[in-house]
């Protein structure tokens, strides 16, 4: 019978230098630790320290019940926490150098309360730090009837250290990276222009509302758009596309060895029946000397201003204006016009009980009672 194998020394650390994610990272530090640092009967690591106050994220095995009870006691009577304040930028320490003896351990609270019951009477902690602040630190603990940590354990750590910080390290970027790109893409969403980022095969990564309002008024005309403003209706319109596909070609003849540089310009298209409609497409990502694939942004723009006729519309309406989504503009300015809840519904094909909760939420944006102040405030 065939028995699995357990992972070798390079394929742990492959694993560990593959985590892009918080829970992956954990999934990788544990066997590697229990592997390089064995016998030990419980690992645990500390991440998301701000300045050097407790960790926000602890991982523990064997599992703790109501982890987060436990840790909160646990650095309530914590020994370590003021050696490690008043050793900064320590890479790594051994219980007893903080507790003493195992006979004066075995006194404290913390010792009766945590250590006994989990079954370990010694331990060695490796810290990670950001200038004088923990950004990360990992412990392991061993039984009684286990040998203290030696010279060759803290040459292991010393060794596997450098490791698991480039691997948090990575992982914290990731994290912040994906907060910093959650938040752009929210600020973009309420844009009054269209935004599309394509990928190298022009498939979306990121398109706001009034893209998919644009791209459904460029294929099929602003009455029948109306309808057509779900995320299920957005389709590239075709000589935008054509614009992308050049691009795309242009930076594949550019990247060749023969020519090393890609124009960095804007295309520029109106729509052929009307040329108010305005998209730019630019290529993002295209130079040779970068390993991510090139990809496309799209920007899709109504010259005409707001809808229903706005000639002469003062910075002060238009502010207004921009204070509220596309689909709200549109119902303010239906409002205007003197349409009732029931005309605006059947104009945007939706349901009134939509319109009525759109209309609420317009009121609220600009502060105003009543249709009349609405009128009156956008006139």
């Amino acid at each position: 019978m065939n028995r699995r194998q357990p992972p070798t020394p390079d394929q742990l650390l492959l694993a560990l230098h593959a985590a892009t994610e918080v829970d992956e990272l954990w999934h990788a530090v544990l066997p590697l630790l229990r592997s390089a640092m064995a016998p030990c009967v419980r690992v645990t690591l500390f991440l998301g320290h701000f300045e050097m106050r407790e960790a926000r994220l602890v991982y523990t095995d064997p599992p703790i019940e109501r982890a987060a009870e436990w840790y909160m006691e646990r650095g309530r009577i914590n020994p370590f926490t003021a050696y490690i304040a008043a050793h900064r930028r320590v890479r790594h320490y051994r219980f007893s150098d903080v507790v003493g003896s195992k006979a004066s351990f075995g006194r404290t609270e913390f010792y009766r309360r945590f250590a006994r019951p989990e079954g370990w009477d010694k331990g060695m902690s490796g810290l990670f730090w950001r200038g004088d602040e923990v950004k990360a630190m990992f412990s392991l603990y061993r039984a009684p009837a286990q040998p203290e940590f030696d010279a060759a354990d803290i040459a292991r750590i010393e060794a596997l250290q450098p490791h698991i910080e480039t691997a948090i390290d990575r992982v914290q970027e990731l994290q912040h990276e994906r907060l910093r790109r959650r938040v752009l893409e929210e600020f973009n969403r309420h844009l009054p222009i269209g935004l599309l980022l394509l990928d190298w095969d022009l498939r979306p990564v990121f398109t706001n509302h009034q893209a998919v309002r644009e791209c459904a008024v460029w294929n099929h005309g602003p009455e029948v758009a109306r309808g057509l403003v779900s995320r299920d209706h957005l389709v590239m319109p075709a000589a935008v596309r054509e614009v992308c596909e050049r691009l795309r070609t242009e930076i594949l003849r550019a990247n060749a060895k023969e020519r090393l540089r890609f124009p960095q310009r804007m295309e520029r298209l109106a729509h052929p029946l009307a040329p108010e409609r305005i998209a730019s497409v630019s290529a993002v990502n295209a130079a040779p000397g970068l390993l991510a694939r090139p990809g496309f942004l799209v920007v899709l723009e109504d010259r005409t201003g707001e809808p229903r006729a706005n000639a002469g519309v003062t910075q002060e309406r238009l502010r207004l204006l921009w204070m509220l989504t596309p689909s709200e503009r549109e119902i303010a300015l239906l409002i205007c016009e003197g349409c009732s809840n029931q005309e605006i519904a059947r104009r945007r094909k939706k349901s009134l009980l939509t319109i009525k909760k759109q209309v609420t939420s317009v009121f609220a944006k600009l502060n105003v009672p009543s249709r009349a102040r609405l009128m009156a405030l956008l006139r």
